[in-house]
Parts: structure tokens; sequence; C-alpha cells
């Protein structure tokens, strides 16, 4: 009598419960995760890819735009101290008065590091930019840029967060950031403030340099190299 024949036995694959998929494999933050529900579950990010990062208010209008004077350079240099201080690059900066977009990554490629790294870098980003806006002080109420305006913090949602893609989606990224680049210059135009556009936007490559400026002992002009 022949032994029965072994069936091999297949091992079934059950879907996965919890994990996002589809647009929140990717996206997190903003207007989907106004509640306090989308603070629970964790920020999508691949250290190995680069970040798209919206930060908005309602609060930064008018006088009170993070693209004012007053304010301009000093969101920019927290922006990119904090990047320095927790080893993130900006790749891409642009201020656009009531909202900030920054497309950065992480210098190290390590889940354990590169997440903490973000995280720090985010939480010092968000809180010293509404220092700055609101004229809070450690420890005391913002009362200067929220009074009156019957909102109680100066970020209107969490920040907003989508993993980039190499290829088509990068590409459409840089296009995506020069034109709000475009829209950033044309908001500086309308109020007068051009000579802050220098601290508008970062992370563009090399700009031209500028042409020598004509002579004026009859002499041709003498061109120089970029940055002198």
């Amino acid at each position: 009598m022949r032994p029965a024949a072994k069936t091999s036995q297949k091992q079934l694959s059950l879907p996965l419960r919890g994990l996002p998929k589809g647009k929140a494999a990717r996206e997190h933050g903003g207007e989907d995760h106004a509640t306090a529900h989308g603070r629970k579950t964790a920020r999508p990010f691949d250290p190995a890819r680069p970040l798209h990062i919206t930060m908005r208010s309602r609060m930064a209008v008018d006088e009170g735009s993070m693209l004012n004077p007053k304010h301009v350079k000093i969101i920019k240099g927290i922006v990119y101290a904090a990047a320095t201080r927790h080893g993130v690059v900006i790749q891409r900066y642009v201020c656009v008065g009531n909202h900030l977009h920054l497309l950065l990554q992480t210098k190290s490629r390590r889940m354990h590091t590169a997440r903490p790294a973000l995280r720090a870098f985010l939480r010092q980003t968000a809180g010293l930019v509404a220092r700055v806006m609101t004229g809070a002080k450690k420890g005391a109420p913002a009362t200067a840029h929220t009074k009156g305006t019957g909102l109680r913090k100066f970020w209107d949602h969490l920040v907003w967060s989508r993993i980039v893609t190499w290829g088509k989606d990068l590409c459409g990224i840089f296009k995506y950031f020069e034109k709000n680049r475009a829209d950033s210059y044309d908001i500086l135009a309308c109020w007068g403030w051009h000579a802050t556009g220098d601290w508008a936007d970062g992370g563009f490559g090399h700009q031209e340099p500028r042409p020598p400026p004509p002579a004026t002992d009859g002499r041709p002009p003498v061109s120089r190299p970029p940055g002198t």
C-alpha cells in the first residue's frame, strides 16, 4: 500500500490591518488630519526620498504676512538653522506669505535616526516661526497677533507632508515650487517689498551673475567672478 501523497501547502497572505494605503501611505497632516485622530497616526516617511512640507496660517495675511520685511529674513533663518541642527537638507524653500513650502531630506538614511531628526526639525521650525509671528514668549500666551481673529493658534493644521518619488513626480514638484516662487514675487511687488526677495526663496541652484557696472573712466568694464 502506497503512502498518501503529501499535498503542498501555500501560506496565505492575509491583509494587514492598520497600515495606510494609497494616498494615506504618502501624505499626512493638513485639512485631512484636522482632528486629534490625525496625530495618532505615524507620518509616512522614507529617508531615501524627498519630503514635501507645507505649513499654512490664515493669520499671516496683509501686514501680518510672513513675507513682511520684519519677518521674512528671520523666518528663513529659523528654517535653515533648524535644518543644520537636526541634520536636514533643504532642497527647496519658498515663502508665499501665508504658507511655507519646503522640499527636504534627512542626511541620515536610517529610519531610527532620520525620523526623530525630522520630528525635531518640524517641532522647532513650527514653534519658533509661530513665536516670531505672534510675539509670544515662552510660557506666555500669544496676544499681539491672535487678538480679534477668533483663532487660538497660529498654524491652521498639523504640518502637511507628502513623500515625493523620483522621476516624473520630482520634476512636477520642481515646477510647483517655481510657480509658488513666482507667486511670492508677485506678492512682494504688490506690497513694494522688493528688497526682501532674496529671503523669500532658496535652493533653486546657481543664479546667473549680475553684469559688471559700466566703467566711468573710458576703460572697458572688468568681468568679475560670481559672488564678488
